[in-house]
Order: C-alpha cells, then structure tokens, then sequence
C-alpha cells in the first residue's frame, strides 16, 4: 500500500510474513550540496547516540534492550544528485511474544523522539548539547582523517574528486575533513530544522503488519507538510574531451591505479540491464574478465574489479598493483574492455555471470533491508522495477547487447597512487 501522510510524506507498507520482525525506514530526502555534507554527517552520530529523552548512550541501550533488543540506526548517504538522511529500526513482531505487545507503535513513538526531541543545549537556544556535540565532532574528525590511512579507499575518493571536481559528487557522505572546524552547535541544530521542515520524506513499514495498524501507529511520528519534490536524482556530465590524469607519490609497498570511465546508463533506461551483465563481465564479479586475465594469468594485480554506478554515469576500474606496471596494467584493462565491445566473450561465461546476477538479486529478497531499499529507489527513480522483471530484464540481455553497451564507456580519468 502507498499513501501520502501528508503533503510531501510518502508511507509505504510491504506486508510479508517472511521475518518475525518489522523494519521501519525514514527517509528525508533533498538535493546534495557541498555545504551540507559534512554536516549532516555529524548530525547522524548527533541523532544515533543521543536525545532529549536519552541522554546517553547507555540510556539509549537500555530503552532498546527494554524494546525486546530492537535496533536502531541513522545513514547519509548519496544518490547521484540526491542526499538521503535516514532513520532505521526493527523490532520483533509482537504477535511471537508472550502478551503480544504493540511493538510497532513503540518503535514509532521512539523515532518521534530521536527526530524531534533532539538532545540541547541548557545555555544556548537552538543549539546541540555541548559536551555531545564536542565529543561526537571530534569523533567525526578522526574518522576523516583515517581515510589517508586506507589506501584504497583514499585512491578511490582522489579520484573521484579529480573527476568531478569540486562538487559534492566528489566527495564521501561522510562529509570533508577541512569543513569539520567551521561545524558549531548551533549551525548544525539549524540544518536539522532545515531537514525536517523541508526535505521530501519517505516512510517505510515491511513486516507481518496492516495498512491499518501502521497508519495509526505513524500518528505518533509527527511530521508537517512540505515540498512533494526532492529534485533531479541523476548526475550527468559530458562525455570528456581529454583524459585527466594524475600521478601521487606516497611511501607505500602496493599501488593503486583506479580509472573512471564516462558511462551514460541510466536507472531503469533501455541499457540498464546490458550495462549490468556487461559490468559483471569486466570487473564485477570473479568470473570477470578483470578478475581471471589481469589478476590471475597476468598477475599484474594484487585486486582488480569495477563498479558501475548509475546515478552519476561512471564505470569505475580499481587495481592493486606494482607502481612500475601501470601503463602495461592501463593497457590490459583497456584490452579486455575492448574484446567485450568487439563481442569476445565465451557463452559459457556469459550464462554464468548472468546467473550469478539473478542468485544475488533473489539472496537479497532474504534481508529486509535490502528489500526496502529496492522500494525507495523505485520511488526516487520514479521507475518502479520488480524482482520478476529485473531477473526478466537481465535473462533478456544478448551477448551483442554487451558489446553495445561496452562501447558507450570512455576512459575519462586515471590516478595513480605509487611509491
């Protein structure tokens, strides 16, 4: 069942008797700006560790132990032009215990609290706690600077930000080392006023529940009216007229060389599934192309692998490898690119990848998070795709259909991490 709540707060229930537990997600949804980022990244740990009602952690502990050890998370996260902040939790179904309480409306009255009841300030108005709001941003920093230390990770955000360059696209829903200074109790209270009076909201319920007992129990989540659009979902940028390149030199045993690709697939677009049997085939899964010709006959790679996300319209290689490979490993890669786009696949390893696709799309079905996530990119994508008619999509997919959709990737930028 769909319904609007109200304007601009859009519920969902997915009634299945799959799991003995119900999951709920909100999800407050606008367009991703640079100056926002980093801070709802600390309001995140702002709004997972505390409230007014639940000062500490610990309080916070035994309110969810009390709720029969229910969980309880918030995430930023990205989408091509779309930020999303959300609340998650799941709770037993009360109807598999002894006295079958109404854990449901429980779960939503605490979400109340946690979106609305925020821990303040006893001296400044408006303003976060100020013992919690110091402790969770100095947190927030040491995790920033950590990523330097995760070489893989950091090559991978280099990249992307020598790609895109400086917009939010470039960069982590974690949010930007250099902008945690400027972040203040009172600025960071002011975005979360922002966010809940504006951002569009989208509310999920999955679980042996009715339409009916999950609307009276969301009259306790109490949310205005608001703009019903979130904005454009999709980042596109032309296709490259140069190759951007770029070589760092840091004290380290294993290099990274990541490469990203201009490749213009959209969600749910006619090359949608062709982009993801041909991805699957180049990099995404070790049956690839990447995996058994650059790593294993070649050894020219400690990893290599590709992603393609289809929302900023990237192809994205990442490698592993000896500093003094990288053009040899920059021309293989290419190499095994080409042969796709040439039709040079086997069919045995074309059926193989294809199966592989399905079995994970049907193992996701077994996490009610997974399934969730499904319905909210149907809903911001405005291009509701079932289960049935993604595993349709993908067995349709003809090996000249990845050599089509092969052809549309164009190697736009390379980074290479070295000693």
């Amino acid at each position: 069942m769909k319904q609007d709540l109200t304007t601009g707060v859009h519920l969902t229930v997915i009634p299945t008797t799959q799991f003995k537990t119900v999951s709920l997600l909100v999800s407050f949804c606008s367009p991703v700006t640079l100056a926002t980022l980093t801070q709802r990244s600390l309001l995140a740990d702002l709004l997972e560790t505390s409230s007014h009602k639940y000062p500490t952690q610990t309080a916070l502990a035994s309110k969810l132990s009390s709720l029969y050890g229910a969980n309880y998370s918030t995430n930023v996260m990205k989408t091509g032009e779309l930020g999303q902040f959300q609340f998650g939790m799941t709770v037993p179904n009360g109807r598999y215990l002894e006295g079958q309480p109404d854990l449901l409306k429980d779960a939503v009255t605490f979400l109340n609290e946690m979106i609305n009841f925020p821990l303040q300030s006893s001296s400044t108005p408006n303003a976060f706690d100020d013992a919690t709001f110091d402790r969770q941003k100095k947190n927030l920093a040491t995790a920033l600077k950590s990523v330097s230390e995760d070489k893989m990770l950091y090559t991978r955000l280099q990249t992307q930000q020598l790609h895109f360059g400086n917009v939010a696209a470039a960069f982590p829903s974690a949010g930007r080392l250099e902008d945690v200074d400027a972040l203040t109790a009172t600025n960071v209270f002011a975005e979360l006023n922002r966010m809940r009076e504006h951002d569009e909201v989208y509310i999920y319920v999955l679980g042996d529940v009715t339409d009916e007992t999950v609307v009276a129990a969301l009259e306790n989540l109490h949310l205005a009216p608001r703009p019903a659009t979130h904005g454009q979902l999709a980042y596109h940028m032309s296709t490259p007229k140069a190759l951007k390149q770029q070589v760092e030199h840091q004290p380290i045993t294993q290099a990274k060389l990541d490469l990203i690709y201009h490749f213009p697939v959209d969600y749910g677009q006619a090359m949608y599934y062709p982009a993801q049997v041909f991805n699957a085939l180049f990099g995404g899964t070790p049956l690839s192309l990447l995996f058994t010709n650059v790593r294993e006959k070649q050894s020219l790679a400690y990893y290599a692998n590709s992603s393609v996300n289809f929302f900023n319209q990237t192809l994205t290689v990442q490698t592993g490898i000896d500093g003094d490979n990288a053009e040899q490993v920059k021309q293989i890669i290419n190499e095994q690119l080409a042969a796709l786009a040439a039709g040079k696949m086997s069919e045995q390893r074309f059926q193989q990848v294809k199966e592989t696709l399905i079995n994970q799309r049907e193992a996701a079905q077994d996490a009610p998070r997974m399934v969730i996530g499904a319905y909210l990119m149907d809903d911001l994508a405005q291009s509701p795709i079932s289960v049935a008619d993604w595993i349709n999509g993908i067995e349709a997919v003809t090996m000249n259909d990845v050599a089509l959709v092969a052809r549309l990737a164009t190697l736009a930028t390379s980074y290479l991490l070295r000693d």
